[in-house]
């Protein structure tokens, strides 16, 4: 008897299942991009325990037939597609024929739908892929959805699950996402009883981001793009060069052709866009992209969105075209800008000497002269290559070095003799010769893993340490935020209080602080908190551990960043305090923060052991 088999149609939606339906979020995408190609204008999304224990998804589209009630969960079934060529010119949201039967497959699926030409609703009931019941009922025009009991009988796949709220939080960025793209649906979204998401249609992509980021975003540094050639538009919003720029801070958000994506070539472009810029920004000194929020729409038959079952990936059919039209798109928008900026300041100045201008002010004039003063160079490059590394250190100098040495010997790296002189590259790194060779430190990396171990001893018992502000700071909350951060901070609350943060909630919206951790020296103006807040949502999905997330957190933006010019004093303490950690060669998310170049390398890299 053969061994190839056939696969049981049970098993095989079951396989399927894995690939399609990988967390709960993949049921709410799968639902509600079918919602929207139905023509929903109202959607409205209910969730238990992280979508775990309920998903229930209602929409007032067209709805299907007696007939498609069925059909629906035939695999590989779609009104989509109905021939080879349509897979390659794909103008919906969902179109594989895998959605229905593979959730269906891996949880109670209870289907609600009419179409209108139907005086009553069909009604279809799966468990964990058997057809348990198919009837008819009443219902309004469209469709609802009702899953329970996620990956019941599939336990393996079950146990990869994250908590409730790390679930959540994949769904309500999600359904974040979708409220920006379509500002004509209505959006609702119900978790665990609790309203999170509820924004009304609008005619317009610039009214839903106002209701979704608040009026701080338009007020703030941004740029519009509105461009089209040769088939491609871009649209939407990019960050301008203002050091500060409230409001828009940590949005990065790619639609391609409708849907929310995340693509290399994409970002490359844009990377090299702002490249020229590079020295403005100090966000690009955490190797980020500046903020952005962009809507790309290309031919169907140029870009190919069958490659990944989730439909996370996608594919251009000429990668450069697509590259070089963003990339001077935003690079064409800077210049743009700048040259605004610079006639705005020259004007401001022209009409009186006297006007005391801003920094920016002063370096967007500065760049645009035709010529430097020696003076001028000369600044510049001592800030470069700090020429007095090579002279002789002053008696402080020596006294400060001596003391630190003496007091701390025993938890230094190296003999006091082999101590030579830190020093920095680039005010980023820095260097320390030492008997073997060189050690070269990361600076914010180790900062970061200082000030993460004190955080963490603090939690666990050791005494909090924090400064008073002078006066209390109201943070007021983007509204796609007011519902998740104060429920998070309560939550937490004793643990913030450890840290170093005296923290009080007004409404939904807004949050009251009159003490911080007397590590956060740049505070500025209470933003500082919405980006630890946005990042520990990022690390509390990777650990689930909230002490830790926060460490990390705080850790990271408490940090000194590279770029920053530093004393050998501040140096030398730094050193101490490192290695005076636990983990001293690490950073907090595990990546390494000092190198080590022996003599031997050096002169491998010059054959001179050749």
């Amino acid at each position: 008897m053969g061994r190839i088999k056939v696969l049981a149609e049970e098993v095989a939606n079951r396989i399927a299942a894995g690939e399609v339906i990988e967390r709960p979020v993949s049921v709410v995408r799968e639902l509600v991009e079918n919602a929207i190609d139905a023509g929903a204008t109202e959607i409205t999304i209910n969730i238990e325990s992280g979508g775990k224990k309920l998903i229930k998804v209602s929409d007032n589209g067209i709805g299907m037939s007696e007939d498609d009630a069925l059909q629906a969960f035939e695999r590989h079934s779609t009104s989509k597609i109905e021939s080879v060529t349509d897979i390659f010119q794909i103008n919906t949201l969902g179109f594989r024929g895998e959605a229905l039967p593979s959730i269906a497959s891996v949880s109670n699926l209870k289907m609600v739908t009419r179409d209108a030409d139907s005086d009553v609703a069909s009604k279809v009931v799966f468990d964990s892929g058997k057809l348990v019941d198919y009837s008819k009922t009443s219902s309004t025009v469209g469709t609802t959805f009702t899953i329970r009991n996620l990956f019941r009988k599939i336990p393996a796949r079950k146990k990869f699950l994250k908590t409730n709220r790390v679930e959540y939080k994949h769904i309500f960025d999600y359904l974040h996402y979708q409220s920006i793209m379509y500002p004509e649906i209505h959006f609702k979204f119900v978790a665990d009883n609790k309203e999170k998401l509820n924004y009304q249609s609008v005619d317009d992509k610039e009214q839903r981001m106002l209701a979704v980021f608040g009026t701080q975003f338009f007020e703030s540094d941004v740029i519009k793009i509105d461009r089209e050639k040769e088939g491609m538009s871009l649209t939407g919003y990019i960050s301008g060069l203002e050091e500060e720029n409230s409001g828009f801070t940590d949005y990065r958000y790619l639609f391609v052709n409708g849907r929310y994506i995340k693509d290399r070539i994409i970002s490359h472009s844009l990377r090299a866009a702002y490249n020229p810029f590079i020295k403005k920004l100090r966000i690009y000194r955490d190797g980020k992209i500046p903020p952005y929020i962009l809507f790309l729409n290309i031919s169907a038959t140029q870009v190919d969105f069958n490659v990944h079952p989730s439909k996370l990936e996608i594919r251009f059919n000429d990668p450069g075209k697509v590259h070089n039209f963003v990339k001077n798109t935003i690079n064409s928008k800077l210049l743009d800008y700048e040259e605004d900026k610079f006639r705005e300041i020259k004007t401001r100045i022209n009409k009186s000497s006297n006007n005391r201008t801003t920094d920016v002010d002063r370096r967007i004039f500065k760049k645009k002269t035709d010529k430097k003063r020696f003076s001028e160079v000369k600044k510049e490059l001592d800030q470069l290559y700090q020429p007095d590394i090579f002279k002789k250190k002053s008696k402080d100098e020596e006294k400060i070095e001596k003391e630190y040495l003496d007091k701390r010997k025993e938890m230094f790296l190296l003999p006091e003799e082999d101590v030579i002189n830190p020093w920095q590259l680039h005010q980023s790194y820095i260097f320390v010769q030492v008997e073997e060779g060189l050690i070269i430190i990361d600076q914010h990396a180790a900062h970061e893993r200082i000030i993460y171990e004190k955080i963490l001893h603090r939690i666990h018992g050791a005494p909090p340490n924090a400064q008073k502000l002078l006066f209390p700071i109201v943070i007021d909350l983007p509204p796609h935020l007011s519902n998740s951060i104060p429920e998070l901070i309560s939550e937490n609350i004793s643990i913030f209080h450890k840290i170093g943060f005296s923290i009080k909630t007004f409404s939904g919206d807004s949050i009251v602080i009159d003490e911080i951790p007397i590590e956060l020296e740049n505070w500025d103006g209470g933003d500082v908190f919405i980006e630890i807040i946005k990042q520990l949502e990022n690390e509390f999905e990777q650990t689930e551990d909230f002490r830790d997330s926060i460490s990390k957190s705080v850790a990271c933006k408490a940090a000194i960043k590279a770029g920053r010019k530093m004393t050998k004093k501040e140096m030398l303490a730094l050193i101490n305090d490192l290695f005076a950690c636990e983990v001293p060669y690490y950073c907090p998310h595990g990546r390494p923060l000092i190198i080590k170049m022996t003599i031997a390398d050096f002169e491998k890299k010059f054959k001179r052991n050749q």
